[in-house]
Parts: C-alpha cells; sequence; structure tokens
C-alpha cells in the first residue's frame, strides 16, 4: 500500500517541480523561450502570421500608393502582394538573426523577473502594499538611465524639479489640480487580480516541496517495515522510480497529441504546436529520464548485495580490492561519478546540491559493500577469479569422460570430487551453504 501511494503521489511530484522550476525560475523560463524562437518550424509559423497581419491591416497597399505615380495606382495591389512574398521570405531570417535572438531573451527574463516582483511584492520598481500592485515610474525612470548611460543628465533634471517643488505645485494649484503624494506610481494591478497569482504561485511552490518529501518519506516508511526484506524492498523503490520516469514521459507524449489537437484548429500550425510543447516540456523529459536512471542504480545495487549466483561471485572477485585497497576503490568510484559529472545527462548532475548528495550516497553504499565483501569472503585472494576462470575453461576444453568411468570410486575419485566441488565454489557456481552442503554430503558417502 505505502508503494503504490508514493508512486502515485510521486508522479504529482514530479509534475509540480516541472511546473514550479519552469514558471517560476528566470534561467529557465528564458532559456526555454530562447529554445522556441530558435526552432525553424516556430520561426516560419510566427514570421508567417506577422507578415499576414501586418498586410491584411491595408496600410501596406495604401503607403505603396500613396508613393506611385496617380496613373500607376491601380498596380498597388501587384506591388503589395509581391513585397508580401518578399516579406514572407525574409522574415524567417530576421526572427533567426542574433540580434533578435539576443533581444527576445533578454525581454523574456526581464519579464519574467518583472513577473516574480509583482506576485511577491519585491525590488524597488514595483510594490504590493495593501493588495495593490503599483510600479514605480521614479525607479523605471532611473534604470532606463543606467541603461542608456545618462543617468546623470536625469539626476540634474530631478534636481531642478525637486528644488522648484513649490512653484511646480503652486502652478497646478492655481490650475485647479491636486498632485498626490503617490505622483509617478502607476497601479496595475487590484486585490482580486493579485491574490489570484499569488495563490498559484503559492500553491505551486508548495507542491514542489511538499509533494517530493512526502513520496521519499512514503518509500523510506515502506522500507523500513519490511524487515528481514528490506533489500528487496530497496530494489522495488528502484522499480518504483523507473515506472514513475516511464508514466511521466508517456504523459508527456501523449498529453502533448491532447493538447495541441485541442488548441490548434488549423493543420498547418500543428507542426509548429508540437515543437511549442516538445521544447516546453524538455524539463519534464530531464526529470523522467533522471528518475529512470537513479531507479535502475538502486536495482542493481539492490541486485548486487543480493543472494544469486552472479552477484555473489561479483562479490567474491571484488573482496580482496575492497578489503585490501580500499583507497583505489573509492579512487575509482569517484572518478566514474566525476565523468558523470561532466557529461551531465540529466540537470541533477549539473547541480551542486545533488552532486554532494551523490557523492555521500555513493560513499556510504560502497562501505556498506565493504563491509558485506569482508563478512562473506574473508579469505578470499587477489586472482582466485581469474584462476577459477582458467580452471572452468580448462574442464570445458577436455574431452568428455566414458559413462562408465563417470563416476570415479575409490580415494582418487573422493579427492577429484572435491577439487570440482571448490572449483565450482570458488566460480561463484556454488554458494557457501551449498558448498558445504555438498560437502558434507560426499563425506557422508564416502
Amino acid at each position: 500500500t505505502l508503494f503504490t501511494l508514493a508512486t502515485v503521489i510521486g508522479v504529482f511530484a514530479v509534475l509540480a517541480v516541472w511546473a514550479n522550476r519552469q514558471v517560476l525560475n528566470t534561467d529557465n523560463w528564458t532559456t526555454t523561450s530562447s529554445n522556441l524562437l530558435a526552432d525553424k518550424a516556430i520561426q516560419n509559423a510566427i514570421a508567417g502570421y506577422a507578415v499576414t497581419q501586418l498586410f491584411n491591416t491595408g496600410a501596406v497597399q495604401s503607403e505603396v500608393r500613396s508613393v506611385l505615380p496617380p496613373r500607376l495606382e491601380p498596380a498597388a495591389g501587384t506591388v503589395t502582394a509581391g513585397l508580401q512574398q518578399l516579406a514572407g521570405q525574409i522574415a524567417p531570417r530576421v526572427l533567426a538573426s542574433p540580434q533578435v535572438q539576443a533581444a527576445w531573451v533578454q525581454a523574456n527574463r526581464a519579464a519574467q523577473k518583472t513577473f516574480l516582483k509583482i506576485v511577491e511584492g519585491g525590488g524597488s520598481a514595483v510594490s504590493t502594499n495593501g493588495g495593490v500592485v503599483t510600479l514605480n515610474l521614479h525607479t523605471v525612470v532611473d534604470q532606463v538611465a543606467n541603461s542608456l548611460g545618462v543617468q546623470s543628465q536625469v539626476a540634474a533634471a530631478r534636481s531642478a524639479l525637486q528644488s522648484n517643488a513649490g512653484t511646480v505645485q503652486g502652478a497646478a494649484n492655481k490650475a485647479g489640480i491636486t498632485l498626490p503624494p503617490s505622483t509617478g506610481q502607476l497601479v496595475i494591478l487590484r486585490s482580486s487580480q493579485l491574490k489570484t497569482a499569488q495563490d498559484f504561485v503559492n500553491v505551486l511552490r508548495s507542491l514542489a516541496l511538499v509533494l517530493p518529501l512526502v513520496t521519499f518519506a512514503l518509500y523510506i516508511l515502506a522500507v523500513w517495515l519490511s524487515r528481514g526484506r528490506r533489500r528487496p524492498a530497496m530494489r522495488l523503490v528502484g522499480w518504483c522510480f523507473v515506472g514513475i520516469g516511464l508514466l511521466v514521459l508517456i504523459v508527456r507524449r501523449f498529453g502533448g497529441n491532447y493538447v495541441v489537437d485541442a488548441l490548434v484548429k488549423h493543420s498547418a500550425n500543428r507542426v509548429p504546436a508540437h515543437h511549442a510543447w516538445t521544447i516546453a516540456t524538455t524539463l519534464l523529459y530531464d526529470i523522467g529520464a533522471a528518475l529512470i536512471v537513479f531507479g535502475l542504480i538502486l536495482v542493481v545495487a539492490a541486485w548486487l548485495a543480493g543472494h544469486t549466483r552472479p552477484a555473489t561471485a561479483l562479490r567474491r572477485a571484488l573482496a580482496p580490492t575492497l578489503r585490501n585497497r580500499p583507497i583505489v576503490s573509492y579512487v575509482t568510484v569517484y572518478i566514474v561519478l566525476l565523468l558523470v559529472i561532466l557529461w551531465g545527462p540529466t540537470p541533477a548532475t549539473r547541480q551542486l546540491p545533488y552532486i554532494i548528495a551523490f557523492i555521500v550516497l555513493l560513499g556510504l553504499g560502497l562501505e556498506a559493500l565493504r563491509r558485506q565483501t569482508a563478512r562473506e569472503f574473508p579469505d578470499a585472494q587477489a586472482g582466485d577469479t581469474m584462476r577459477a576462470i582458467r580452471s572452468w575453461n580448462a574442464r570445458r576444453r577436455q574431452p568428455a569422460v566414458p559413462a562408465a568411468a563417470a563416476v570415479p570410486t575409490g580415494s582418487n575419485g573422493h579427492l577429484t570430487q572435491l577439487e570440482r566441488l571448490a572449483s565450482l565454489h570458488d566460480s561463484g557456481s556454488l554458494t557457501d551453504a551449498e558448498f558445504a552442503a555438498e560437502k558434507a554430503a560426499l563425506a557422508n558417502g564416502s
């Protein structure tokens, strides 16, 4: 029950984390916006729409008619059609130019930061006193002046205005105009509109924090309650992570088809709409893929600590190095982790908190493996595995023994069977318990 509940909540946790990072993270928002305009299909769709809207207004044809001689005015329609075709070819290249791309990125970054300031009431240019969002135009003027490099001229003009404040107020009073203290502040949102936006942001942030914590808490509780079966329980957690990741990828795939079909009515626009959905949900894909990778790592770790013959043989082979050369073991494991971080297949491998968590968990897992192999194989020596493999390969190449001589008798046959059991045990084909049982049975039979 706990595993099922945690998995269901985990799916919603992934969606909440994705929405939070996509909407409320300025870097992610800016990256997604820039990738949207950099897409060729979207560029062509936007360019076609913009050109069509421009020429449908009739302004271009009127301008063409105004510059043509009177006798050529009837050709204004033909000239306009040619200009529209030429504009349709030029517009996509304009949208793809570095200047437009850079301006688009800057505009989206500024817009997203302003949105966060509005819903959070932060910054000097925006305030939310009394449930009203107010834009401080004085601060905006200062920011624009700094961008243009004319802040000294603006400061001088403001100083002159302030020194003549009495004169300005007197002139306003004579004209019947009262200048309130809030002059220069523009109200852009009322309390009801602001409250809706703030509630949405607060709920989204809360869900992105609470749902993952609840999911992990349920998994931890399920493993803790599985006394005597905690290794299989950890393996099940890994498979649950894989299941969540696959379900998220399926939702992204088929949800995109549903959203595009529901919102886009013209078939010509469905290709750029699909591209937009794919780009906007790239972060969701990264989260799903990361869950699949981390889930498989948990499954492999649980298998490596298990009692299957391949796992036992692998632990036997690693036992001498883990016991006698622990520094080499840790250095090797962390070099692999460093290569994964440099590769950066998922967002988690590029963020410092997750990297620290990986370092700690990897160290704990390796130490647990060292202790387990030390208990299981205290006498294992380097080269035992290779000798067992060579012995097995040599026996495999030997000709088949006749049936009459298949069961040796006497002391020589007894020694031969003991050697065979020892070889099987060294190669991992027989566990310690099986080897002890077979040796006891052979001794009783003799």
